[in-house]
């Protein structure tokens, strides 16, 4: 977002010098700001209301899935602990595939991962002396799909195209508005391009609560690492998100995957990477 939003700020200070200032009446341009910046309110809130209630929704149930996971392994541990050992590389492998793909798209990529899971639960054998623990496997399992199920739901985007268009176009009036009625003094062209740079931070905002990534390092990682850690295994990380700077590990020791070769689903050496 940062990036984003500092190069629309050098952008509004290039404009400051290409268009001139005044092309618009102050009455025409005044009635015209006023009523576009009303209307950009009105349905940029909507829109944050709405796609926050969602992203809200959606950290909670992830919260949800993980804690499931980490529930179900620790409860096979004491119900039988070779089957736990044999679930490890699945939930292993089952988390380390969600994060090939964005938060928004991950439930539909996974589905063979969690399929496996699901398989390994009803294989494993009943005992009559452990009956509690196991009736609470197969809870805590079938509360892992209900799970799941509602992450189907929230895995499409709030806001369509024409919604988008509808407010970047608002924007686009707006500021340029903004340009056309602001008087050349230095504190006007400051003040202008200020609002202009806070209007590209409410779309960018938008954006990233509608693609599920605001904070994603906290509950789009964090929250994994936790269910990693607690079957005895290193946190992981894809080397492409490290690259871009989207998470920064916090532990000294953790994996790192790379794609490697080609084909659906690609594959990835995966590597264990040291902070001394």
């Amino acid at each position: 977002m940062k990036k984003y939003f500092f190069a629309s700020i050098a952008l509004f200070i290039v404009l400051l010098f290409v268009i001139p200032p005044a092309t618009l009446s102050s009455d025409l341009g005044n009635t015209l700001l006023t009523v576009v910046a009303f209307l950009f309110g009105i349905i940029a809130g909507f829109y944050i209301i709405i796609t926050t209630t969602d992203y809200n929704s959606l950290k909670n149930t992830l919260a949800q899935e993980a804690a499931a996971l980490i529930s179900l392994y620790q409860q096979l541990s004491i119900y039988d602990r070779s089957y736990a050992q044999k679930l490890k590389p699945l939930v292993d492998n089952y988390v380390r595939r969600n994060f090939d793909f964005e938060l928004i798209d991950y439930m539909w990529g996974t589905e063979p991962e969690f399929g496996e899971i699901e398989r390994a639960v009803e294989e494993i054998p009943f005992y009559a002396d452990k009956a509690e623990v196991f009736q609470g496997v197969h809870t805590i399992k079938n509360n892992l799909t209900g799970a799941r199920q509602y992450l189907y739901v929230l895995s499409t985007r709030t806001l369509s195209g024409f919604q988008w268009g509808v407010l970047i176009t608002l924007s686009l009036i707006f500021i340029g508005s903004l340009y056309s009625v602001r008087t050349g003094s230095i504190f006007f062209d400051v003040v202008t391009v200020a609002l202009s740079g806070s209007v590209v931070l409410v779309l960018l905002l938008i954006k990233d609560l509608d693609r599920y990534v605001w904070n994603e390092q906290t509950f789009g990682f964090d929250i994994l690492q936790n269910v990693l850690r607690t079957i005895g295994e290193l946190p992981y990380y894809p080397a492409e998100s490290l690259e871009e700077g989207r998470v920064v590990p916090r532990e000294k020791e953790y994996r790192v995957g790379t794609f490697v070769g080609s084909g659906v689903p690609r594959s990835r050496k995966i590597e264990i990477h040291k902070v001394s």
